[in-house]
């Protein structure tokens, strides 16, 4: 296991995502593809300086190591110091300090096995759970998922919200 480190890394591509989400993806060179290696459910902490002050942020990573893309999404956060920065300042070509990934939320594979999987998310508590089921389904083709999610609003009643005065 690499000891969790910073390295500056390109922003490969910005997405939105939603009004309210940016997902960023990272180019990690091949010199630092081991130490970037990661498992279906875990973060990395961004590293910027903002205004003078250092401020760091976890976010999980959105995508599954079997998409070959080191991606995460940034909620706006009213107020938030980083997710304001990173969704006005941010753009592809910026060099932004990752860290190497952490943490141990996950579910260990299972190939050659054929399993249900049962989840359960909310809010932005999805990113590390899609992650986790793409991986599922990507190795494990006889497997099979289930995603029960909720939200607050559902896509139409945001749409209506925002355009009501």
């Amino acid at each position: 296991m690499v000891s969790p480190r910073f390295h500056a890394l390109t922003i490969a591509d910005i997405r939105r995502e939603t009004a309210e989400a940016i997902s960023v993806a990272f180019a990690v060179p091949a010199a630092l593809a081991a130490d970037y290696r990661y498992v279906a459910g875990q973060y990395v902490t961004l590293r910027a300086t903002i205004e003078g002050d250092e401020v760091r942020r976890s976010y999980s990573i959105c995508t599954a190591p079997e998409d070959n893309e080191l991606r995460v999404c940034i909620k706006r956060v009213p107020g938030g110091a980083f997710s304001g920065w990173a969704h006005e300042r941010l753009r592809v070509g910026d060099a932004l300090e990752v860290m190497t990934p952490g943490g141990r939320f996950g579910l260990p594979p299972a190939a050659g096995r054929a399993r249900t999987v049962v989840a359960f998310a909310a809010g932005s508590g999805i990113t590390p759970v899609m992650a986790i089921l793409r991986s599922v389904l990507a190795t494990e083709p006889d497997s099979r998922c289930f995603l029960f999610y909720g939200n607050r609003l559902s896509a139409q009643d945001r749409n209506v919200t925002r355009g009501a005065k």
